[in-house]
């Protein structure tokens, strides 16, 4: 495996709205078998759009813990009608996931890990939502690439641009110098 030095100046970045957190996520397991949180102990519970799991507790957490503004999480989400720790804005719409009270947040989808959104088991407003997420996401916002991966009427394959969207899973070069110390 070949490691890519990351120090270059004329890197490109793959994803310039997204921040890199400065929290853990703690809240999505990529162990397909976790049926419980790791963190916690909670149950997973099942994005509404997408067999993606997630700790809706340690998201609740994490949201509560972001203090800036920046992007970290590239989601489509919905809120409940109804809360318990708060009475829900009529006029005020939240712009990103950080604006959102955790208990009240529900994820469709988050777009930065593994899934797929099979639509034939939603029910009628789930559908709308579902079709609108998919309508939004038929081309790249970096560059118009139509990138609709639709398979079947049911089935959709979340995708990303691959023209915009570098990933690689290999070995990088830290910018950190080589003699640093190890903690």
């Amino acid at each position: 495996m070949e490691i890519v030095n990351t120090n270059d100046e004329n890197s490109f970045d793959p994803t310039p709205r997204l921040k890199s957190s400065p929290i853990q996520i703690k809240f999505i397991s990529f162990n397909v078998n976790d049926e419980n949180c790791v963190y916690c102990g909670e149950k997973y519970i099942k994005a509404l759009l997408s067999y993606q799991y997630y700790c809706q507790k340690c998201l609740s957490r994490y949201i509560n813990d972001i203090t800036e503004n920046d992007i970290y999480l590239d989601v489509h989400y919905t809120m409940d009608l109804e809360c318990s720790e708060h009475e829900i804005s009529r006029t005020k719409i939240p712009q990103s996931i950080q604006e959102c009270c955790g208990n009240c947040v529900r994820i469709l989808c988050f777009k930065q890990t593994n899934g797929y959104i099979i639509d034939f088991y939603l029910d009628e407003n789930d559908r709308t939502l579902n079709n609108k997420v998919i309508e939004s996401e038929q081309n790249c916002k970096l560059c118009g690439k139509s990138i609709y991966q639709g398979i079947y009427e049911w089935y959709t394959d979340a995708k990303l641009c691959s023209d915009c969207y570098l990933i690689s899973s290999g070995l990088i070069q830290a910018p950190l110098p080589q003699n640093a110390a190890h903690f």
